[in-house]
């Protein structure tokens, strides 16, 4: 199975901010930590090795304007190695508390290496920062746990150089290079949000790999809707998770066996909706 050229790599950062909860002895003016982790769904799948994120600052900003850091270094991550809801960890620090509705975030040097071993970079994003409203807002009390999921869609970031067919990628030949690098994220109080997860089949039921698989809504504020956007792994299966409750539409393409939407998808809080997808 092919993959599309629009499909999203995800880079989730996750920031655990644990309050007293966490501990029983916890004084009340104790702050928060927060802990930052990453993990990817990557593209395009079938050629890619490595994809290579350096992250040099994490900053949150409060309801009062004032930005709070919570990492500053230089920590490269192959998030390629962390799929399917795993996560690698980029820092551990603490926050006061509050209500956080902002990120903004510091790239360093990007690159990727394909399954041919030709290794493509782009240090002209070194320095780049990107702000983005924390919707719906992180808020972080004692006796709390609060997650803030920050998604970077590296298809939308990336613009790739080569000699494409429509929109998919046939050979790994195709691609040439990395022409730009942009950072394109949306970022959700976790912990207001839930998750849709399924498999997508032929009309066989045979598991279909690497379908591309989004849902829309307008996380900008622009008017306009965005994807979120994930692909079924080998085995057909798939998880979109920070979606806000909601009635959505989930739409599925594929090369080879069509195209599906599904309308009337219920998000709740902390629940996860399953939808088992079946494409003729």
């Amino acid at each position: 199975m092919k993959k599309m050229l629009k499909t999203s790599i995800k880079l989730l950062i996750l920031l655990l901010v644990t309050g007293s909860l966490m501990t029983a002895c916890k004084k009340d003016d104790e702050p928060a930590k927060v802990s930052v982790q990453l993990t990817d769904d990557p593209f395009p799948v079938q050629f890619l090795m490595e994809a290579n994120v350096e992250i040099t600052k994490i900053e949150l900003k409060n309801d009062q304007d004032d930005y709070v850091t919570v990492f500053e270094g230089h920590k490269t991550i192959n998030v390629a190695d962390y799929t399917n809801g795993s996560t690698a960890e980029v820092s551990l620090n603490t926050v006061p508390n509050g209500t956080y509705n902002e990120v903004r975030v510091t790239i360093g040097n990007v690159s990727v290496k394909m399954t041919d071993n030709t290794v493509f970079e782009f240090n002209a994003a070194a320095g780049s920062q990107s702000e983005v409203d924390i919707e719906p807002a992180l808020q972080v009390t004692d006796g709390q746990v609060g997650d803030l999921l920050l998604d970077l869609d590296l298809a939308d970031s990336f613009e790739f150089s080569g000699s494409f067919i429509g929109d998919w990628i046939t050979d790994i030949t195709q691609i040439t290079g990395i022409a730009d690098f942009d950072a394109d994220f949306r970022a959700v109080a976790l912990e207001k949000t839930g998750t849709v997860s399924g498999t997508v089949k032929d009309a066989n039921g045979d598991p279909i790999a690497y379908a591309d698989v989004k849902i829309e809504y307008d996380y900008t504020g622009d008017g306009l809707d965005d994807d979120v956007t994930t692909h079924a792994d080998a085995n057909g299966n798939f998880k979109i998770i920070g979606l806000p409750q909601g009635v959505y539409k989930l739409k599925v393409d594929t090369e080879n066996n069509g195209d599906v939407e599904i309308d009337n998808i219920n998000v709740s809080v902390q629940h996860n909706t399953e939808v088992n997808v079946v494409v003729q």
